[in-house]
């Protein structure tokens, strides 16, 4: 199979593991929200703002320099497999001792033990980090996504049984550690691949620049996602937190969905195609202009219906992350885009650049999130839209010159999207202060005007682009 038709099949298994995964983790949070309080996810979320932080150092960024390098011996994969397993107990090590003084930290005893059993999935992770990445190396992701459902699944179904028998927080816990064993257990079941008993640091030392550079640039760029979790938990409070993490994590279902596919698939292509700079530019302008063709409409319109999203599937214990999610969704727009940033530095192997850039936009959200803490939630994800705002143009241009591409040319080839989404989102605006709907009949009323408004203008603004769509699905059926 070629590498056309490799990205193909692979775009096609991603997208369907992307979107079957992001229903069930809308269905079953929804479910999980209505049975446990808010401050039990917050509780959850104070946990996983360190060891999440933790599990980028399992490995250095080596797998990730592993799949961008172009000539990768069994030595290289054995070699990286040992630092990862050795770094896994060295990190639980250190979080088994520092889970007194995290609880301390956030005023929360019942943190200590939280701390020593989710932070089990460091060790457990560490024997299967070099076995996934090299699934997704060579583009064998029908199996990732097959492996990726089943350890999801039992997962949630396990949460969704403990939750509903009163276990509370610890079936947020259990689920997390189960769903890893799981995915590490099928991982090595699936990979033909089997360590060797060797370890050279000669080979370690091939890719410690990259994965060294990759590892900083996604370490800060953690803390730039993660600081107002962070700080919320400690100023605000779990409830605060909870409600908050919830509202940033329907905010990154387009993330997730769209711009995540694009990355998982694109990486392994666009390092081996990484010495032709015109044919990344084509694709890439491709790309977004794809992406933004489902996440504008999408987020735009949930940042509108946010009141009567939140009430009707959450409930009212949750109405406090309406204007929260509703600030977020207008972010995620933007972020859809932005996010490909890191395919353009990983595969074109300028991490370096990355990292000098993720340090100042650090910079910018943690003294904007400190800023915005003082205003409460709402304060909070004000602080992020504004911070985001005044980084976009300086920070993605830096990014698309790497490939040839300008301002202009992105504009050029998404305007007429955001201008449909604009135009979709007027006539919703219009309909939430000219009418008074019941939630749920505003909600239909307001999707089914809105789909209408956003495709109607579309055919108008970009119709060629439609009827190349509508043709690729035909000829794919």
């Amino acid at each position: 199979m070629n590498l056309k038709s490799k990205v193909k099949n692979s775009l096609k298994w991603t997208f369907v593991d992307q979107i079957l995964s992001q229903v069930i983790f809308l269905v079953f949070s929804i479910f999980l929200a209505r049975i446990l309080t808010p401050s039990i996810f917050g509780i959850v979320s104070m946990v996983t703002i360190f060891s999440n932080f933790a599990a980028l150092f399992i490995d250095l960024g080596f797998s990730a320099a592993l799949i961008q390098k172009k000539e990768i011996t069994d030595a290289h994969y054995s070699s990286v497999f040992w630092l990862n397993v050795g770094i896994g107990f060295l990190m639980y090590l250190i979080f088994y001792v520092c889970a007194p003084l995290i609880s301390l930290f956030y005023n929360q005893p019942e943190l200590t033990l939280l701390i020593r059993v989710i932070c089990l999935s460091f060790i457990v992770s560490s024997f299967a980090s070099v076995q996934a990445n090299i699934l997704i190396k060579e583009m064998h992701f029908k199996k990732k996504v097959i492996i990726n459902w089943i350890a999801m699944l039992i997962g949630y179904a396990l949460a969704f049984i403990m939750a509903y028998q009163g276990y509370g927080v610890w079936s947020l816990v259990m689920m997390t550690l189960l769903t890893v064993i799981l995915n590490s257990i099928l991982y090595w079941f699936v990979s033909k691949w089997v360590p060797l008993f060797i370890f050279e640091w000669k080979k370690v030392k091939e890719l410690s620049h990259y994965g060294l550079n990759f590892l900083g640039e996604a370490s800060v760029n953690y803390w730039s996602r993660n600081f107002d979790n962070f700080i919320i938990a400690k100023v605000l409070g779990s409830t605060d937190l909870g409600i908050y993490t919830r509202a940033y994590s329907l905010m990154l279902l387009p993330l997730r969905n769209v711009s995540t596919i694009i990355t998982k698939v694109m990486f392994p292509a666009f390092s081996k195609k990484q010495d032709d700079i015109q044919v990344l530019k084509k694709y890439y302008l491709s790309i977004i202009q794809h992406i933004a063709l489902i996440t504008f409409p999408l987020m735009i319109g949930l940042s509108i219906v946010s009141r009567e999203f939140v009430l009707l599937f959450f409930g009212s214990q949750w109405s406090a992350m309406i204007p929260v999610l509703s600030i977020l969704s207008g972010l995620g727009a933007i972020q859809s885009i932005v996010s490909l940033n890191g395919l353009i530095y990983n595969s074109l192997g300028k991490v370096n650049i990355a990292f000098k850039v993720s340090i100042l936009t650090n910079i910018v959200l943690v003294i904007a999130f400190v800023i915005g803490v003082n205003y409460g939630l709402i304060g909070v994800a004000y602080s992020y839209l504004i911070a985001s705002a005044l980084l976009l143009i300086p920070m993605y241009q830096i990014a698309i010159k790497q490939i040839n591409t300008s301002l202009l040319e992105v504009f050029k080839t998404i305007k007429g999207i955001l201008l449909a989404s604009l135009l979709m989102a007027l006539f919703l605006l219009i309909i939430s202060n000219y009418s008074d709907f019941s939630i749920l009949n505003g909600l239909i009323v307001k999707v089914i005007i809105g789909a209408s408004v956003y495709f109607l203008s579309l055919f108008f603004f970009e119709k060629e682009l439609l009827f190349n769509l509508i043709k690729k699905l035909k000829f794919n059926t």
